[in-house]
């Protein structure tokens, strides 16, 4: 199988994200084809088919309680593409995303984005593939 867009994402700059915030994607360090890209704290989307979505967030929770990471479609969560875990405060976690995402019509687009949920903490560290298959 191969696949006719992708996109890799870091970001390795520590930022605070406060609760329900987005989680900024970072920088492109691999893209090729033209139905995905990094557009401002979000991964545009465009050209019917499935999207597979991976990412992985190293966040450092502010307080102690359920910390979240969430796949947003247009800012409608993705049923499934949600990582929790029970964290103490100035404890370290990693979150995994593991999506698909169906895109309709021929000219349909969406604009994708990560979303810390439960608690506020630092972004130590995201990756995120994105890749039309």
């Amino acid at each position: 199988m191969s696949c006719k867009s992708a996109i890799y994402l870091v970001n390795s700059t520590t930022a605070a994200v406060p609760v329900d915030g987005v989680i900024n994607p970072g920088t492109t360090v691999r893209r090729f084809g033209s139905n995905i890209a990094l557009s401002g704290n979000g991964v545009l989307i465009g050209g019917s088919g499935y999207y597979r979505v991976v990412g992985s967030v190293t966040l450092v929770a502010v307080d102690a309680g359920v910390i979240g990471v969430q796949l947003l479609s247009d800012g409608t969560p993705v049923i499934g593409a949600l990582a929790q875990e029970t964290v103490v405060a100035g404890g370290t976690v990693n979150l995994n995303i593991n999506a698909l995402v169906r895109l309709v019509n021929c000219n349909a687009n969406s604009t994708l984005t990560l979303q810390l949920t439960g608690v506020s903490a630092t972004v130590a560290n995201s990756a995120l593939t994105i890749e039309k298959i």
